[in-house]
């Protein structure tokens, strides 16, 4: 299916939306044309929106034919539940590179294809397109009729490169796939005159189960589910039904609409949420189907379940009633969530009309009354305001905005995909009911709101080369052309993440939205922190023209509505092929608005289809060093610190604590301890609210020494040396005995002070637990996957313990590789992990490798990014003889639990 202008404004203009009933005016199309705004947009991308829609269809294979940030950054992060097949869980990409993005990428499309189906049986493999793979050429359809023609299998194109518009579009895109390719291309093997489909459910969180007992126990069939739980073969013979039951309805409209056109079936729109909506939408069912037997049946099984949940509720709705609630959702759920709260007692002060259609809005002024507010946009600085204004009780939403109402100390419910509770039919309003009752009655908000008491008024000579001398090990890449479940970030994301270290930065990418999108999903999962990014929001009519414009528009958006003290420009795949001349806009921007003068905006080259996270984030440090850094007069307690992607807020924490007992002072670049740590402001502010200010970035021209923390840093303390002559050494590693006491000595040079006596008792205090602990790691077969500069420091830290290093599996290339304390290390992703991983006794990596662990039935620890299955990461410390020592407890905690298990069994 070719994705043309005339094929996205068919879908725009889906007449299936009431709105588009209006044949004149400014109605006309005003939901579905939902123009993303340079500088502000972070919604998902067309992209975004046909995964949502597509990939819960569990027996398929899911290929995303791009470079690595749309798989990478999105992959196993679906919250919709299967009963059986877990394939679709599996993040397939064809991982181009930059000779791919030369050369074209179609054969090692038809390759990658050929490998996902050869060695993992799918009942049908979906291909998606994207920005990259759109702009050079790629032609889906051809290779998708090749492959399936060799396979014997379905192989389906999905035209949606995230530059043609929204997720609600890229939603239609989806179900326009399913209607030309799957839809009614088998039979079932017997049809009822109660079969129904339903149509925009996702099983998020396994709602479905809370309701397909309701409609066995009626009699009703589920011919198929589009697409929650779903099978392939079911959503081919979806055709045979006697109605579509839409739950979102805006999402899929257009299947049901194209479905009542050419097979005569009609539908109806119905939601699950709340007691009222659930009783509705099984009574229409029945009405629509016309079986007086079904209506009867549906009578008695109301008066059981609500009689049932009456009971069950009786204690919520006490607790419940009068609660003042804000929802920030959209679609469907902006009336049915208001119905679910009233049947709990509960008053609904604000909501979104977000992703509305003008029936559900009709639909909210109703339920919310005269007083209530319906809020078209709604940034994070305007939910504070409305839960203010209305003294709202908390705060509905998804959960790109829980950590804003945590910050204002709100209590928070995550309603969208990501949540991990269902609220679907009888058994989910309890559900909602006790998640409500304990976010809102947690003994934390007493204490957090509480004002503070006095506010009640109102060595040796050490190596300078660190590492000791082994064997040059093996570095192997790799060899396939399918990336399965990938282990690398995308240099954009890492870019993003450094300028995050940064007081009042805004991070601002080139590219399609939905790469904004991804990038702080990812990161509020991993620091459960309102992040700050923005996006360029390249459209298809900008990506051929070109895209200053839109890089003007974002920037001069940005000044007038976040006020940023430093933006921070990168790149993404998209305007890298196109190949933007970034320096040459930035010049001419600067000339036509010398208003922009004094504000920094630096310029970070992060193109997706080369190297990973930890290239990306260097480049952005070595732009800073590059940019800012002013000449001065060297003072002699000033030195710099760069430190890598390896080091989480609570280590540079740590480190500047031991730096500053040195009688030194630090410009720390970047510092996440004051950004991304986790701390409550008292203010909000749309732009970081700590990190390296921008004096002190301009002071590091006059520092003494830099010590770069990371190998990945050499080449931003270079940069310093060559511009400022300040000398720089660089420290690979800052956990384990030797590598702190290195650190340490190092200090001791710089400041010609002695080692303070509470690191002397640290010191002791590791020896200690190194002898405590070495009992256990001693043999033990470890297997790491993690980017270059951490997997380097937890690699030689677990060798020094008298760990093998079983398997080390990283992201992209680094000098360490080499020296690592293994005979080889591949780059690759998290499949080859899980087969070199293979009989070893503990697994370290990010929060996707829990699933290899469990199927290797091997202990796992986590660390890397992202983890996003953990509390604390902001604060988490594995740096100095304190975090080295935590560490050494962590680990060797999992290796005593094993050894317990293994002598139960």
């Amino acid at each position: 299916m070719k994705i043309t202008q005339g094929k996205i404004n068919e879908l725009l203009s889906e007449p299936g939306c009431e709105h588009n009933h209006h044949k004149h005016g400014q109605k006309k199309n005003k939901s579905c044309h939902q123009q993303a705004q340079p500088g502000a947009a972070q919604g998902g991308c067309a992209f975004d929106g046909a995964s949502i829609a597509l990939v819960p269809i569990t027996d398929a294979a899911h290929l995303v034919h791009g470079p690595i940030a749309c798989s990478g950054n999105s992959w196993g992060g679906r919250g919709s539940l299967s009963s059986g097949s877990h394939l679709y869980k599996m993040g397939f990409t064809t991982d181009l590179s930059e000779n791919d993005i030369i050369f074209g990428g179609e054969k090692k499309l038809y390759k990658a294809i050929l490998e996902v189906q050869q060695r993992y049986q799918p009942a049908a493999v979906f291909v998606y397109s994207t920005c990259v793979t759109a702009l050079i050429g790629d032609d889906l359809d051809p290779v998708c009729e090749a492959a399936a023609k060799k396979t014997g299998i379905p192989v389906i194109p999905v035209n949606s490169p995230g530059f043609i518009g929204s997720k609600n579009l890229g939603n239609r895109v989806g179900g326009e796939a399913l209607l030309e390719y799957v839809i009614g291309s088998a039979e079932p093997e017997y049809t009822t005159p109660l079969d129904i489909n339903l149509i925009g459910e996702y099983n998020i969180a396994g709602e479905l189960w809370g309701v397909l007992p309701l409609f066995e126990k009626l009699g009703i069939r589920v011919l198929a589910k589009i697409t929650g739980n779903a099978k392939y073969k079911e959503v081919q013979y979806a055709h045979r039904a006697k109605l579509n039951v839409m739950i979102c309805s805006k999402a899929l409209i257009n299947v049901a609409r194209k479905m009542e056109e050419r097979y005569g079936i009609p539908y109806i729109e119905e939601s699950f949420y709340g007691v009222d909506d659930m009783n509705r939408c099984l009574r229409n069912i029945a009405a629509k189907l016309g079986d007086q037997g079904l209506q009867e049946r549906v009578e008695q099984l109301i008066a059981q379940e609500t009689a049932a949940l009456d009971i069950a509720l009786a204690i919520y709705r006490d607790r419940l009633k009068g609660k003042r609630v804000v929802l920030y959702t959209g679609g469907v759920k902006s009336w049915s969530i208001i119905s679910a709260a009233k049947d709990l007692g509960m008053e609904v002060v604000a909501t979104s009309s977000k992703k509305s259609t003008e029936e559900d809005k009709a639909r909210i002024r109703d339920l919310l009354g005269k007083d209530g507010i319906v809020m078209e946009k709604g940034n994070a600085q305007e939910l504070l305001r409305v839960i203010a204004q209305t003294k709202a009780d908390m705060l509905i939403a998804g959960g790109r905005n829980q950590y804003t109402a945590l910050k204002a100390r709100i209590p928070f419910l995550d309603i969208n995909q990501e949540r991990h509770h269902p609220y679907a039919g009888y058994v989910g309003m309890v559900e909602m009911a006790r998640e409500l009752d304990e976010a809102l009655y947690s003994p934390v908000w007493g204490q957090v709101r509480k004002s503070a008491l006095w506010q009640e008024g109102v060595g040796e000579q050490r190596s300078r080369g660190a590492e000791e001398q082994r064997g040059k090990t093996v570095v192997q890449n790799s060899h396939k052309s399918v990336a399965v479940n990938p282990l690398k970030q995308s240099q954009p994301l890492g870019a993003a993440l450094a300028f995050l270290g940064l007081k009042g930065v805004m991070p601002l990418f080139h590219g399609s939205q939905g790469c904004t999108a991804f990038a702080k999903v990812m990161l509020v999962r991993h620091f459960r922190e309102a992040i700050p990014l923005s996006t360029t929001a390249m459209t298809e009519v900008t990506t051929i023209l070109g895209g200053e414009d839109n890089i003007e528009q974002a920037i001069l958006t940005l000044v007038e509505k976040s006020k940023p003290e430093i933006i921070g420009l990168l790149t993404t795949g998209l305007t890298e092929t196109r190949g933007d001349d970034m320096e040459g806009i930035l010049r001419s921007i600067r000339k036509r608005h010398p208003e922009l003068y004094d504000l920094p905006i630096i310029f970070a080259s992060t193109p997706d289809f080369q190297g990973a996270l930890q290239d990306g984030f260097a480049t952005a440090v070595e732009s800073i060093v590059k940019e800012i850094p002013q000449p001065g007069e060297t003072r002699l307690d000033q030195i710099n610190i760069l430190v890598s992607s390896a080091f989480t807020p609570g280590d540079i924490q740590e480190i500047k604590e031991i730096v500053s007992a040195f009688g030194l002072e630090t410009i720390v670049v970047p510092d996440h301890s004051t950004s991304l740590d986790g701390h409550l402001d008292d203010s909000y502010s749309a732009v970081t609210g700590g990190g390296t200010t921008l004096a002190e970035l301009r002071q590091m021209g006059s520092s003494v020494f830099t010590l770069a923390l990371g190998e990945s840093m050499r080449r931003a303390a270079e940069s310093l040396q060559t511009q400022f002559g300040i000398p720089y050494e660089v420290f690979p590693q800052l956990t384990g005995l030797d590598a702190v006491d290195n650190f340490l000595q190092g200090l001791v040079d710089i400041s010609g002070n002695a080692v303070p006596e509470k690191y002397r008792h640290q010191r002791r205090q590791l020896q200690d637990a190194m002898l405590d602990t070495h009992f256990y790691f001693g043999r033990k077969r470890v297997s790491l996957a993690l980017e270059p500069d951490l997997l380097w420091s937890i690699a030689s830290f677990l060798a020094s313990m008298g760990a093998e290093i079983h398997a080390a599996v990283t992201t992209t290339k680094s000098p360490l590789l080499e020296k690592l304390p293994v005979e080889k290390v591949t780059i690759g992703d998290l499949e080859d992990f899980e087969r070199l991983a293979v009989g070893s006794d503990l697994d370290i990596a990010n929060s996707h490798g829990k699933a290899i662990s469990r199927r290797l039935q091997t202990s796992f620890y986590r660390l890397g990014f992202p983890i996003f299955d953990r509390l604390g990461n902001g604060q988490r410390c594995t740096v100095g003889y304190r975090g080295t020592t935590q560490l050494l407890f962590d680990i060797g905690n999992l290796f005593l639990e094993a050894e317990e298990e293994k002598a139960k069994h």
